[in-house]
């Protein structure tokens, strides 16, 4: 992982803790051959764990540095600087037969699907697998291993210009223990869900890390609803905001930098709102500094002309806006109730369950008189959370069932209750 919020590295069960940077450390692996033996040396060991490190601070794509790989049997750090072309690995990342064990890997997991084109296959995440086990939602790798490994790690190099040449010693010892351990703590973390009968339930989860719509690109006519508060804009608004966040896309695309740095979402809501002809009204704009208005004010003021120009029946149409019910008094805390004392029960964090949104979407249907079944669109009508909660608290919610507290057993059963007569 790069220059971004870190979630912990990793290391081996073999490994002294905390080894010293003077000891000889191998080289990153720079050349097509030395590629191809770590593929096969994958293929062999029929697993590997990954991680990526990176720097994001300023341009349009992360600039990837180097990708670390650990099988059973070998650890390696391959460098993606050197070695433009790193397609001989991504066969056996989309092989779903072969595990990719990774620990809080969404962003590792962009970074690969957009190298290959197709996300990874046969994913595995520690963090997902702890989730289950009752570490909390998001615990840190670091963390992590401390308390199932009995292992400390480095975490003295997170900031540090992964695209620089060369690579210090301490970066190399770093990079490898990001990936040394994986291996060792899914093990341990498959052996705690197979003992409590959960591995099916975070199997399940971790194949939605799979799903393709997760990395899919966003047209860039379709980027201004990534603008903060265009859910307020009038369809004619839109249109002009359609036209200028289109532009700073592909303005940012071309030099390279993060959108933000052109222009900011305030910004074009701003154009959106208030549509400037001229490049001295340009300059009053508020937020867009002179350098930009020097050199993309006329591109600018041509993506606004566009956008004002747009024919009223290609207008972008603004979200519904939907008088919501508020659900009844208590009921949100009832449900609320029902998630927790079943993520007492089973040692799990009551959001990896439910969240907030989901309770509340369903006490307010609950409340609208709309509620034949679990809705569709809520996880809790799916898989394991059906299963395990999700039955309850539509029975709750719909009035078929009752929570009181047993103080002999310690804890709070579900009972049915018979229907009220309808008058």
């Amino acid at each position: 992982m790069g220059a971004r919020s870190r979630r912990g590295c990793g290391g081996s069960p073999r490994a002294l803790p905390g080894a010293s940077v003077t000891a000889p450390v191998p080289p990153p692996l720079t050349t097509p051959d030395q590629l191809a033996t770590l593929v096969k040396a994958i293929r062999s060991a029929g697993r590997l764990a990954i991680d990526t490190e990176f720097v994001w601070e300023r341009t349009y794509r992360p600039e990837l540095g180097v990708i670390q790989v650990a099988t059973d049997a070998t650890v390696a750090v391959i460098d993606a600087v050197a070695l433009k072309d790193l397609s001989p690995l991504f066969p056996v990342l989309k092989d779903p037969a072969i595990p990719v064990v990774l620990h809080g890997g969404g962003q590792d997991l962009e970074i690969l699907a957009v190298l290959m084109g197709t996300p990874v296959r046969g994913v595995v995440d520690t963090q997902v697998e702890a989730a289950f086990l009752g570490y909390g939602l998001q615990v840190g790798l670091s963390m992590l291993l401390e308390r199932v490994l009995k292992v400390r790690i480095r975490k003295d190099q997170t900031y540090t210009d992964w695209t620089r040449r060369p690579l210090k010693a301490e970066q190399l010892v770093y990079a490898r223990e990001d990936v040394l351990h994986l291996l060792a703590l899914h093990d341990k973390l498959v052996a705690g869900l197979t003992a409590r009968g959960r591995f099916e339930w975070a199997t399940e989860e971790m194949r939605a890390l799979e799903d393709p719509a997760r990395f899919a690109p966003i047209p860039d006519d379709q980027r201004y609803e990534t603008v903060k508060g265009w859910q307020r804009l009038g369809a004619k608004e839109l249109a002009v905001l359609r036209a200028v966040t289109a532009w700073r896309e592909q303005a940012a695309r071309r030099a390279n930098i993060r959108p933000g740095f052109i222009a900011n979402d305030v910004v074009l809501t701003t154009l959106a709102g208030r549509p400037v002809s001229s490049m001295d009204e340009l300059r009053g704009v508020r937020g867009l500094s002179p350098g930009t208005v020097d050199r993309h004010g006329r591109a600018l003021l041509a993506a606004i002309k566009d956008g004002v120009a747009c024919p009223r029946e290609q207008w972008p149409q603004p979200p519904g806006r939907t008088r919501r019910q508020a659900p009844p008094t208590g009921l949100g805390a009832l449900l609320r109730a029902v998630v927790q004392t079943v993520a007492d029960r089973e040692e799990i964090a009551p959001e990896v369950i439910a969240g907030s949104r989901e309770i509340d979407a369903l006490a307010g249907r609950a409340g609208s008189g709309a509620l034949d079944g679990l809705p569709e669109d809520l996880s809790i009508a799916h898989g394991w959370r059906r299963r395990l909660v999700g039955e309850t608290m539509l029975a709750i919610a719909r009035g078929q069932t009752a929570m009181r507290y047993d103080p002999v057993k310690r804890e709070v059963l579900n009972e049915p209750v018979t229907p009220a007569a309808k008058p």
